[in-house]
């Protein structure tokens, strides 16, 4: 049995990182798999809301001991932990996942704000992906318009660092325009051949879960194959 790390980012904030993440960890507990979901870096923290590691843990079939760092100010994780006088180590939280990698089948690990968003004051969310060495890294963006600059820029500057994009999931925004649903095509050739592996329609995580949108995805992920660095294409 494989013991994947999924990585999920984005192009930015509040684009529907949690809720792909949610419907993604039903699907694989659906298909009997034990994955556990966490989110070590969360800004925004109030006690009158579910948080976004919350609802990761309450979507998971299989449960590991919550690490890394959580912060009540809703602004970028750099200044929310600097406003709280807290140093976010990336060394730390790799140590967390590899304290938790090899329990459950998936480990899923959703990262704040952006793939390029500050996480301390000279560390961005992907020198935290590079030293995690994941399975797999997947790209949230909103299916709207601008997607495709953002896509773009986003995987091209990933390339840059050493990094490959494994799969982007389109997610359909709650105003949609005269681009939502013509963007998948567009993107694998403009981004040389990063596949869209799955947009999301309007619909709760559980209506998601119980469909076969997230069936191509399930199929990658299961398919043994090595940790890498540098990502090695599914």
């Amino acid at each position: 049995m494989i013991r994947p790390l999924v990585i999920i980012s984005g192009t930015g904030t509040e684009i529907g990182k949690t809720h792909f993440s949610e419907a993604l960890l039903l699907r694989l507990g659906r298909a009997g798999h034990r994955a556990a979901g966490v989110k070590p870096i969360e800004s925004g923290i109030s006690q009158s809301a579910m948080s976004d590691g919350d609802r990761l843990r309450s979507a998971s079939t299989f449960h590991v001991k919550p690490f890394g760092y959580t912060m009540s100010a809703p602004i970028s994780p750099h200044l929310a932990a600097a406003e709280a006088r807290i140093s976010i180590s990336v060394p730390s939280i790799v140590a967390g996942v590899e304290e938790v990698r090899g329990l459950p089948d998936f480990l899923l690990l959703e990262l704040p704000g952006g793939l390029f968003s500050p996480i301390g004051p000279d560390t961005l969310n992907i020198d935290l992906v590079r030293a995690l060495r994941s399975d797999t890294l997947l790209l949230v963006a909103p299916d709207r318009l601008g997607v495709l600059h953002d896509v773009i820029a986003a995987t091209r500057a990933a390339r840059s660092d050493g990094v490959k994009v494994d799969g982007i999931i389109l997610v359909t925004p709650d105003s949609t325009d005269p681009s939502t649903g013509r963007n998948a095509a567009e993107i694998s050739h403009l981004t040389d051949g990063i596949p869209v592996l799955a947009t999301l329609p309007r619909a709760s995580p559980i209506d998601i879960a119980s469909s076969d949108i997230l069936e191509e995805l399930l199929i990658r992920l299961e398919t043994p194959r090595r940790s890498h660095t540098r990502f090695v294409p599914l």
